[in-house]
């Protein structure tokens, strides 16, 4: 995080405090995830912006630094320090202009040095460049930016949509406070934001607040480049791959009526189609209430969607509706918008990639997986809002279980005292999770054979298992002997101890694959024989139970070849919950592919099967997997390699290249 933003961040956690409890230096560090010394550094920073705004920082040792309200002191106030994707922004705005800019014009005006200016021209040339606008520079006459009207729109409102807004008053607010408010100060805009949220609230149109704020700022462009004379003469009309897009068409039109008023211009057909497209592009769509084949598409995209990315995770994610129906609503409109080529912004893209840097490159394998089917892309800023699904199921599916030593509890008391007996184990041991409850007389062998501990009230033989023997009515002496007998379990279960390996996130394959989870010439018929050549060396290791082996065929049996990687690379693995005993991961190089599926392109020579106790211990793991995917040479090397040692060579170089 960049100075600038981490300030802004700083800032709003401290206006908090207006209305709440101070906070500490070490509390803002945590939050920040910076230094406590960078913390004061900053709010030194803070000291006279906050004062301008009629607020001042305090601080009291032992009790926090918190704000308080003071006299705002009549003063001239030095110009903000820029960070340097603002001063990208600014420049931007100024090549746009009606007039070409001067270097050192624009370096004074930004109060920065001529070189500075230089070498950030450099990241602006690029960003016209993706954006299809041209920088050009004529010697004499200065610098500035072209393009199409279409283009130049979309950079101001990439620009504008950054801000954050409060259109209801926006009128009272201080024309010079940024950008958007200096370009837009002579506009109605809140009369702008009133009549597009009352248009929304009688079609009961769901917007996010950035989704609003980006289409309303995108109005306010529209409205002043009509009213400078530019207008969109040409424009090749959406076309939607569904009729779903009739209704965001109806949206549009009656919003240019409604528009007309500021400037007529809004009703001419071009205009109107750029409104469909600023919808899109603001994640404002409009859905058919009838149920039919478009929203059965749409949950079919989003299985498949799901089936792809759960591929690198360690659970299964097929069975979660709010997911799927979370990822329906947005892929309908993601999938115009990638049809029609339009470029999402997503203001939190950085903060994505930062924080869930592993999830966004598996959203991001499974929308290419996605893409390449239906021969379109989606841009990164979409990927990072699928991310954000994908994240929130993972971070669902760990609230609603927790790590939990799987038990069977045998009691021939009766269902009373059997319940009675449940509850209370649950109480007092809430590491423990029942799996199921049974009579002696009723109990099979599989019954049994999904967990390693039975607790029982009558005498059993099971020689493979641990037998706890209780009494039907637990004594307080009684439970006390067998919480620590089952502490002693969980712990070995879970927190591997002596020469194994400990769960840890931090884990790096090359770290993992020692040479005894290599095979480097495995023979198998078919891609079950090729699964259980990977799964026996993890078994083998000690990392899995030998049920895992039988869920890892059953997975690829239930996802199909979606577990081919990429060309030649499969990932066979199984669910945490599926008998994971350490962080895993094995190596099998087949002696002749096999085919995981009848299409071209489905089968594998080299396996990397992995076993993972829980969402997160294996994220850095599927970071160096990915690079070693991505890596064509690298998979090559893999091909010929003669020894296990020479593996982990290549292996090691490949991740050790690997950037944050």
């Amino acid at each position: 995080m960049e100075g600038n933003e981490r300030r802004k961040q700083l800032a709003k956690f401290l206006r908090a405090t207006l209305s709440a409890a101070p906070v500490t230096a070490e509390n803002l560090a945590r939050m920040l995830a910076v230094s406590v010394r960078t913390v004061r550094y900053d709010l030194d920073a803070l000291t006279e912006e906050l004062r301008c705004e009629g607020l001042c920082i305090r601080s009291q040792a032992r009790r926090g630094i918190w704000l308080e309200r003071v006299e705002v002191q009549e003063a001239v106030t030095a110009a903000p320090v820029l960070d340097r994707k603002e001063r990208r922004d600014r420049i931007i705005l100024a090549l746009l202009g009606d007039e070409p800019c001067s270097i050192d014009g624009l370096a004074e005006e930004l109060a920065i040095s001529r070189n500075t200016l230089i070498s950030d021209l450099k990241d602006v040339q690029t960003t016209l460049e993706q954006r299809g606008l041209a920088y050009v520079s004529k010697r004499g006459a200065g610098i500035a930016a072209t393009g199409g009207e279409q283009e130049l729109r979309d950079m101001l409102i990439h620009i504008f949509a950054k801000e954050e807004h409060d259109f209801r008053h926006f009128d009272r607010t201080d024309a010079a406070s940024s950008p958007f408010r200096r370009y837009a100060h002579d506009l109605p805009m809140a009369e702008i934001a009133a009549f597009f949220l009352d248009l929304l609230g009688r079609h009961g149109v769901l917007g996010s607040d950035l989704s609003i704020n980006r289409m309303i700022c995108a109005l306010a462009v529209q409205m002043q480049r009509l009213r400078e004379g530019h207008q969109i003469t040409e424009g090749r009309p959406v076309d939607f791959l569904s009729n779903e897009g009739e209704a965001t068409e109806s949206l549009a039109a009656e919003i240019a009526a409604g528009m007309a008023g500021y400037a007529p211009e809004f009703l001419h057909a071009a205009e109107i189609q750029h409104i469909v497209k600023e919808l899109l592009h603001s994640r404002i769509y409009v859905f058919r209430e009838e149920p039919g084949r478009t929203q059965e598409t749409a949950r079919a995209l989003a299985r498949e969607f799901v089936a792809y990315a759960q591929v690198w995770l360690d659970d299964t994610y097929a069975d979660d509706e709010e997911l799927l129906r979370n990822l329906a609503v947005h892929l309908r409109p993601a999938l115009e918008r990638a049809h029609v080529g339009i470029v999402l912004t997503n203001p939190l893209l950085e903060r994505i990639r930062e924080q869930y840097r592993a999830i966004f490159l598996i959203a991001a394998r499974a929308a290419e997986r996605l893409g390449e089917r239906m021969n379109l892309r989606f841009s990164e800023d979409e990927i990072g809002y699928l991310t954000l699904y994908l994240g929130a199921a993972i971070e669902r599916k760990k609230l609603r279980k927790s790590r939990k030593l799987p038990v069977v509890l045998i009691c021939g008391n009766g269902v009373g005292t059997a319940t009675l007996l449940a509850n209370t184990i649950r109480n007092r041991l809430p590491n423990l999770h029942i799996v199921r409850i049974l009579s002696y007389y009723n109990m099979k062998p599989e019954d049994v054979a999904d967990v390693d501990v039975v607790i029982s009230t009558v005498s059993v033989q099971l020689p493979e298992k641990t037998v706890l023997r209780i009494s039907p009515i637990l004594t307080d002496a009684e439970s006390e002997i067998i919480e620590e007998q089952l502490k002693y379990l969980y712990d070995s279960r879970f927190i591997m101890e002596g020469n194994t390996v400990r769960i840890s996130g931090g884990m790096r394959l090359v770290d993992l694959l020692t040479e005894e989870m290599i095979e480097l010439h495995a023979q198998a018929a078919d891609w079950e024989a090729a699964v259980h050549a990977a799964g026996h060396l993890l078994h083998a290791a000690g990392a899995v139970d030998a049920c895992y082996i039988g869920r890892m065929v059953e997975s690829v049996q239930e996802l199909g070849a979606y577990i081919v990687v990429c060309p030649g690379v499969a990932m066979p693995h199984a669910r945490a919950a599926d008998g994971v005993r350490r962080l895993a991961v094995s190596f099998v190089r087949l002696a002749h592919p096999v085919a995981f599926a009848e299409r071209d392109g489905a089968e594998a020579d080299l396996l990397f099967a992995f076993a993972t106790p829980d969402e997160k211990a294996h994220l850095e793991l599927l970071l160096d997997l990915w690079t070693i995917f991505s890596d064509a040479e690298t998979l090559e090397y893999l091909r010929k390699c003669r020894t296990a040692e020479e593996v982990r060579a290549v292996i090691g170089r490949c991740t050790a290249a690997r950037k944050e």
